[in-house]
């Protein structure tokens, strides 16, 4: 086997700072104003003229003023936001491996027999390329027909990169992605009874996820009755990717199968691609709740470009004087997270390369390449919204929004499954300072005070999940699952020294269910934990 790695780094500021004007635009500008500290009333200007002078001076208002330019003004400010790109790192990693069974000469060293330079230096190098002929040709497999150990190819792909943006002073945004592909292909390899090789059941499976993007879709919400608009557009879509899909197969074209009246659609559909198609029905999906035309949405259920996520956190309020009086720190926090992810998929092993309008016995469907099971694609704005603050009398706040959605795609039974929550996050926290206990020893020892700060902290939530089962054969849904929770959290911690440390907290839920057959409940916790610590 073998690994390769790409790894790339680039420090775009010590590259700005190459450029003696974009170095000076990048340094932070010290004092006040253009001139530094405003000098003492009456104190000497550099070549001796007093500073009322210099005052007087001013105040004339017949002396020429230097004119403004304003393209240098917007040609900076340009400059400033092309160089908000701070950092940028790119990762990209391949693992290759083949596993041969039935191989029968001996390794001597590295992995390598030097009596007949079996398997080759090139594979024991790691060269990903089959061996199986010069293994045949040279006789270095058994022969034996009951060999029972399949040949295997594995293959994994990782892609990822992340940029540090800075617009503004304490604006910070980070941009990333990934994307993760891997293939398992093993088919069994052996000699029959006259010795002949051959090959069997070729099967190939993996896995899939990349970073994705849901916004344009994440505040339409379900109806009263349950039902929902994106679901309805995945419905409607399925007509428009069934067309795409049988004219982009060669032998549809060719032949001209034409079109049949499908019931579940209750519309013509394509021969070979009807409603309940998996690629009709999973590209359906994908373009109804991404937000993109069914006529624009790629029809790969690998795509090769990963989608950006992001993370803004900004710290500058503090700079505006009359924040600055109330608050020591602001922190507002965004962050936005989805991912589309195929668990486990395999090739279909009645899918024919050369044959692609076979259809399943009894049906008129098409065989597709892969058997996907089932897709998902999920997304968190975690948060949304969110404000630490920070008050010059020890006091702490903040505020959180949260909103997530999963949906899962199952092509086993034609359903999917809808889990979307919120919550509202609410807490206050007060730090005493300096609060002193005497802490005497069980052992008789001499007692020793402890003077340390007592944290304060209250937490409320209140967050509302619910699970929605929406049959795409039968055009209906259901809440299966879900509740509305509140939350009350409150600790408080001391610190004796550093070994020891102590804890209060009480703790309370309670959940009020959406379905008739689960109950209210309420649970309550509360109690003192002590920690001690061995460690030096």
């Amino acid at each position: 086997q073998n690994t390769k790695n790409l790894n790339g780094n680039v420090d775009f500021v010590k590259l700005y700072n190459k450029v003696g004007y974009l170095k000076t635009l990048n340094t932070p500008q010290r004092g006040v104003g253009r001139g530094g500290p405003a000098p003492r009333p009456g104190a000497m200007r550099p070549g001796g003229r007093p500073q009322q002078q210099e005052e007087e001076k001013k105040a004339d208002t017949t002396e020429a003023k230097p004119a403004v330019n304003y393209f240098k003004i917007v040609g900076d400010q340009v400059l400033k936001l092309v160089m908000s790109v701070k950092k940028a790192n790119l990762s990209y990693t391949q693992n290759n491996g083949i596993f041969l069974p039935g191989f029968l000469p001996e390794p001597d060293l590295f992995g390598l027999n030097f009596a007949t330079s079996a398997p080759g230096f090139g594979f024991v190098m790691g060269d990903e390329a089959d061996i199986r002929q010069l293994a045949m040709d040279n006789d270095w497999l058994t022969r034996d027909s009951l060999l029972n150990r399949a040949y295997a190819k594995k293959f994994t792909e990782n892609f990822s990169y992340k940029i540090n943006l800075e617009p503004i002073p304490g604006l910070r945004i980070d941009i990333n992605a990934d994307r993760t592909y891997s293939l398992n292909f093993s088919e069994y390899f052996r000699a029959d009874s006259l010795g002949k090789f051959a090959t069997f059941s070729p099967v190939e499976a993996g896995s899939f996820s990349m970073s994705y993007g849901m916004w344009k879709t994440s505040f339409v919400k379900a109806r009263s009755d349950e039902s929902s608009q994106l679901f309805e557009d995945m419905l409607a879509n399925r007509s428009v990717i069934a067309d795409r899909l049988a004219l982009s197969n060669e032998q549809w074209v060719q032949e001209e199968p034409g079109y049949f009246y499908d019931s579940i659609g209750k519309a013509n559909y394509p021969y070979g691609y009807g409603a309940i198609s998996q690629e009709v029905v999973l590209y359906s999906f994908l373009a109804a709740y991404k937000g993109q035309d069914a006529k624009n949405i790629s029809l790969n259920p690998f795509p090769k470009t990963p989608i950006p996520n992001w993370t803004i956190n900004y710290n500058g309020l503090t700079k505006i004087p009359f924040i600055q009086r109330l608050f020591k720190t602001v922190n507002v926090t965004h962050a936005y997270r989805s991912a589309y992810s195929v668990n486990s998929w395999r090739t279909n092993v009645d899918y024919k390369a050369d044959n692609t309008t076979q259809t399943y016995r009894n049906s008129n469907l098409y065989i597709p390449k892969y058997d996907l099971g089932q897709v998902t694609i999920s997304e968190q704005f975690a948060p949304l919204f969110g404000i630490d603050l920070g008050l010059h009398n020890s006091l702490t706040a903040r505020l959180e929004y949260k909103k997530q959605r999963s949906l899962t795609l199952s092509f086993t039974n034609n359903q999917l499954t809808e889990v979307v929550g919120d919550e509202l996050i609410i807490g206050a926290g007060y730090r005493l300072r300096n609060l002193s206990f005497i802490v005497s020893s069980i052992t008789g020892g001499n007692a020793t005070r402890a003077s340390n700060d007592l944290v304060l902290k209250l937490d409320l939530g209140f967050r509302t999940d619910k699970t929605t089962l929406r049959r795409i054969d039968e055009q209906n849904s259901q809440v299966s699952a879900g509740q509305r929770k509140i939350n009350i959290y409150v600790t408080a911690d001391y610190t004796f020294s550093n070994r020891l440390s102590m804890q209060a907290y009480f703790r309370r839920d309670m959940a009020d269910p959406f379905v008739s057959s689960q109950f209210k409940n309420s649970n309550t916790a509360g109690g003192i934990t002590m920690r001690f610590s061995l460690a030096q």
